[in-house]
């Protein structure tokens, strides 16, 4: 698992695939959410193996009193993904790490 820094906690591959594919998306559209399934195209990825991983990434930003990176939302029956300030700030540090 890689690092985001001495506060941050670690996070895996995926997760970290993930957040640096949701940036550029969510970027490309202006900042609009994007469709969970898009992501997981992006990625050749399921999309409940994302919702999984992003379940995981959540309870260790909780462990380590962070904000949310991610935030998800059920819209007209999709999931919407969405980068938090922190998780650009995150997505920022893997492009540059």
């Amino acid at each position: 698992m890689g690092s985001l820094g001495a506060a941050a906690p670690a996070i895996s591959p995926l997760a970290q695939r993930l957040l640096l594919a949701l940036a550029q998306e969510q970027q490309a559209r202006g900042g609009q959410a994007v469709a969970l399934v898009r992501i997981a195209k992006c990625l050749d990825a399921s999309a409940s193996s994302l919702l999984r991983e992003l379940a995981m990434l959540n309870l260790l930003l909780v462990q380590a009193q962070q904000p949310a990176w991610v935030q998800a939302e059920a819209v007209e029956g999709r999931w919407m993904l969405a980068l938090t300030a922190a998780g650009a700030a995150a997505a920022a540090q893997i492009t540059e790490g």
